[in-house]
């Protein structure tokens, strides 16, 4: 399900621009299976449960990598997301933020490519993901969700209250509160009025669906 929603992504944007984009050469589809038959396989086991490769490098031949010329920064945000929702999907865990870096090897035919993947450490940043492809970063303060133009995430929808729910990093990791709104605000269904996250958690305000990202 992961590869096949990255793979229509892909496609749309593609073909856009070129005609029958990768007919004979390396498919986008490819390139993602390849990165996740990787991480499951060099995935690790802790204290805290497994735990996924951050980074990402892949090597592709000349003639492929002319055929992406013009959408590799496109590719690469798919690829990367490819590897966040298999460790949502997963259950894994990771130890820094997800990057992915493309390469061309010489020595590489059309359709092949090469994958190696590494534990990479860093400052956790968590992300509140928005299924309208938004994206934004927690940092010290609270990031304030509601219908007014104020606020950091602006929903404009009537049943969203100007001021209605707010997602803060705690000590633990990050949590939402409901800040008194009219319709409520949603974490798997549930109504709720102050919980922690986790990656796994739905989180409904109004029309939107969001989640955490937690490196």
């Amino acid at each position: 399900m992961v590869l096949k929603k990255v793979e229509n992504r892909l496609e749309r944007i593609f073909e856009r621009s070129l005609s029958r984009p990768f007919k004979t050469s390396l498919q986008p589809i490819e390139i993602g299976a390849r990165i996740i038959r990787e991480v499951d396989l060099t995935r690790r086991l802790s204290s805290q449960g497994p735990i996924s490769p951050n980074h990402v490098r892949v090597w592709l031949g000349p003639v492929d990598a002319e055929r992406f010329n013009g959408f590799q920064k496109a590719l690469i945000a798919e690829l990367e997301e490819t590897v966040r929702q298999h460790a949502i999907s997963e259950g894994y865990n990771f130890v820094g933020p997800v990057k992915v870096e493309v390469f061309i090897d010489d020595d590489l035919k059309a359709g092949n490519l090469a994958v190696k993947t590494e534990f990479v450490g860093g400052e956790s940043q968590p992300r509140l993901i928005g299924d309208d492809g938004r994206s934004f970063v927690l940092g010290d303060r609270p990031l304030v969700i509601g219908r007014s133009p104020d606020v950091d995430v602006v929903i404009n929808d009537a049943n969203v209250s100007r001021r209605h729910a707010e997602v803060w990093r705690t000590s633990d990791g990050v949590a939402v509160r409901d800040l008194q709104s009219t319709n409520g605000t949603f974490v798997n269904g549930h109504r709720v009025s102050a919980v922690s996250l986790s990656p796994r958690d739905d989180i409904t305000v109004g029309p939107l669906h969001l989640r955490i990202e937690l490196a």
